[in-house]
């Protein structure tokens, strides 16, 4: 799965460095209270500017008793780490610098809990989940979280919802393995920064669990009983869903502080991240992509920070171009038969939202003969069309189901993105994750198949016929693999008409 975001330049600055600009220190002068100094000439040089010391064993001893011990800013809400060593703890979270650097459990006293989560008891503070660096695995005894989050104002009290060791073990998986690949670059910033803030959103906090619960029913290193994926899957779209309540309540307040910012951003990464795991989840993937962008250009026009690096203007592909550029062609079989499929539904493109979906997926088929990486930038152009550029009531068009026409491109464009899977994966590049180790979610979208492929009217089958074809070939195993059944292309290849 791939997602380019592109969209006008936007400047993102610290609104912290006004603050710093705006302070001013205070000037003192001797023998004048004006803010001006006076000039050096008009101080007599006779008058001393500080009495001499008596020279008395008395005076001495009274100024090294008073000296003691320098100054400083006790940190009295500090991990147990930083008390133990006798330092001044950073206090900031899950871990301070210090426990981060050397990869050590970071815990604080109750007294900070209870100011962290005054809504939780003491029976929940107990609980514990796993916290890993994004280098260093570092394992929690104890990291709360609160059990009750305040709801906003005008969501019913009903949609409370009180977290359980579960959902502990779901925020684990999140921050260890599930969490989003996109920003790329950005590890860091889901594994530190973005827990930080989930405390304080409860939006983002059900987003991350929603996500890992999803991922787990799916890609879980153990085996799961069919009613354990069951549950994990039920889970999953209850914390959806009130993710999505409380997201659109917070929507309405507005984005007030950079933090708000930064945890919808978030959320609407998690919440798209997780519409590949659902199969009705390619129209929320695109309606969540438009919302990160729209996030984020709200963002920039308030001069708020964007905690992710490389968002915007393209910055991803000063990481990832490097590799994109040494990626294999992809099978030519496979290229033709796209091309194929594509030509033999040009007729039915009628309306202006058609002609130009068919163009893009059409340039990226073709670019795949010559090029990869132009097939990968073509690819980018589709995502930046439907995220920011195309009008929300062409939009709607876009993912209309009634939309015939529009419906078959879909299943075109999901199954062009599995053919280019051996390519996309190239955004896993340089990462020391244990999903980047799995190849990521690859094959995931087949699920998208499934709606996309209920219902259609008979007399478009043949239209659907290559997009079929592929989802029977990644069910197999094939295609996003990289793995080509010659047999089976050479047989659609000689299937010119492709009939039903």
């Amino acid at each position: 799965m791939a997602i380019f975001l592109s969209a006008p330049n936007c400047t993102f600055s610290d609104t912290l460095s006004e603050t710093l600009e705006n302070s001013s220190s205070s000037s003192y002068t001797l023998g004048s209270s004006s803010s001006t100094s006076p000039a050096a000439s008009d101080i007599p040089r006779d008058i001393p500017l500080r009495n001499k010391k008596p020279d008395n064993d008395l005076y001495h001893a009274n100024v090294a008793k008073k000296r003691g011990r320098k100054g400083h800013t006790k940190s009295r809400k500090g991990c147990f780490n930083c008390k133990r060593v006798r330092i001044k703890c950073k206090e900031n979270r899950p871990s301070c610098d210090y426990c981060a650097h050397r990869n050590l459990v970071c815990e604080w006293p109750d007294m900070v809990l209870q100011e962290m989560y005054p809504s939780a008891n003491q029976e929940t503070r107990q609980f514990g989940i796993t916290i890993r660096n994004a280098d260093y695995p570092v394992h929690t005894e104890r990291l709360p979280l609160p059990m009750m989050f305040d709801m906003p104002k005008g969501i019913p009290h009903r949609y409370a919802v009180e977290f359980t060791g579960q959902d502990f073990r779901l925020f684990h998986h999140f921050i260890e393995t599930a969490h989003p690949h996109h920003p790329i670059g950005n590890d860091w910033v889901w594994t530190h920064e973005i827990p930080v803030i989930a405390a304080d959103h409860d939006y983002l906090l059900h987003s991350m669990l929603a996500l890992g619960a999803s991922d787990l029913a799916v890609e879980s290193p153990h085996p799961l009983s069919p009613e354990a994926k069951t549950q994990l899957s039920t889970t999953a779209l209850s914390h959806r869903v009130q993710a999505i309540s409380c997201l659109n309540a917070a929507i309405l307040r507005g984005i007030n502080r950079f933090e708000d910012g930064n945890a919808m951003l978030a959320t609407c990464y998690a919440l798209l991240f997780q519409s590949v795991f659902l199969e009705d989840g390619l129209a929320e993937y695109m309606s969540f992509i438009r919302g990160t962008v729209a996030v984020g250009m709200q963002m920039g026009m308030k001069g708020m920070k964007v905690l992710f690096d490389q968002l915007f203007e393209d910055k991803d592909l000063k990481v990832i171009e490097p590799a994109m550029l040494k990626a294999p062609l992809i099978n030519p079989g496979l290229v033709r038969l796209a091309l194929e499929s594509l030509e033999r539904i040009e007729p039915l493109c009628q309306t202006k939202v058609e002609r130009e979906m068919y163009g893009m997926l059409l340039s990226t088929a073709r670019a795949l003969i010559t090029s990869s990486h132009d097939a990968f930038m073509n690819l980018r152009k589709i995502y930046a069309a439907f995220s920011f550029f195309m009008p929300q009531s062409e939009f709607n068009l876009l993912t209309d189901p009634t939309q015939t026409v529009l419906q078959c491109l879909q299943a075109h464009f999901v199954a062009l993105q599995m053919t280019m899977t051996p390519i996309t994966r190239n955004e896993w590049v340089d990462r020391d994750t244990p999903k980047a180790k799995r190849r990521g979610s690859d094959g995931q979208t087949k699920g998208w198949f499934r709606k996309l492929h209920r219902g259609f009217p008979e007399e478009m089958r043949r239209y659907y016929a290559w997009t079929l074809w592929v989802e029977s070939e990644v069910g197999e195993g094939r295609v996003v693999s990289g793995v080509v059944d010659r047999a089976s292309v050479e047989e659609m290849l000689n299937d010119r008409d492709m009939p039903a």
